[in-house]
């Protein structure tokens, strides 16, 4: 992966509500998208997105995000995925409680049981631990088809 672009900064957002009011005030607007605003049960998403013309603020209440996840953007993601994972990194999935675990060490609930990889409106996601311990998640733009 040469010359990475950052593509989304992923912050948890345990008190959700309380994290879009502080992003709006900083963004001096509302998020572009946003699940609801309202806090859901465990498992279900709570997530919100504030858009500048370069990058994307996420928020999200699930434990996915310990502390926040740099989104690089890439052309190919399962090329870049293997990529790195043939670097010493280790390919992440989400289980039943939200959180992501190493893949083959619990059932994956949510993308690909063998990649991890999830597919949203208008991107495909991944995330990996890179050698060192890092959290690195990757976002492929796909066209949206609303």
């Amino acid at each position: 992966m040469r010359n990475p672009v950052i593509a989304t900064v992923v912050f948890p957002a345990r008190n959700f509500q309380a994290s879009v009011e502080a992003w709006s005030t900083v963004f001096g607007t509302g998020p572009t998208f946003s699940s609801d605003g309202v806090e859901q049960a465990p498992g279900e998403a709570d997530f919100a997105v504030f858009k500048t013309a370069d990058t994307e603020i996420g928020l999200t209440s699930l434990p996915w995000v310990e502390e926040p996840l740099v989104m690089l953007n890439t052309d190919d993601i399962v090329k870049t995925r293997q990529e790195l994972i043939e670097a010493g990194a280790t390919g992440l999935g989400e289980i039943a409680d939200g959180s992501l675990a190493p893949l083959g060490t619990a059932p994956v609930t949510n993308g690909d049981p063998e990649t991890g990889i999830v597919d949203v409106p208008g991107a495909r996601l991944a995330a990996v631990q890179l050698a060192n311990g890092n959290r690195l998640g990757l976002r492929q733009s796909l066209p949206a088809s609303w």
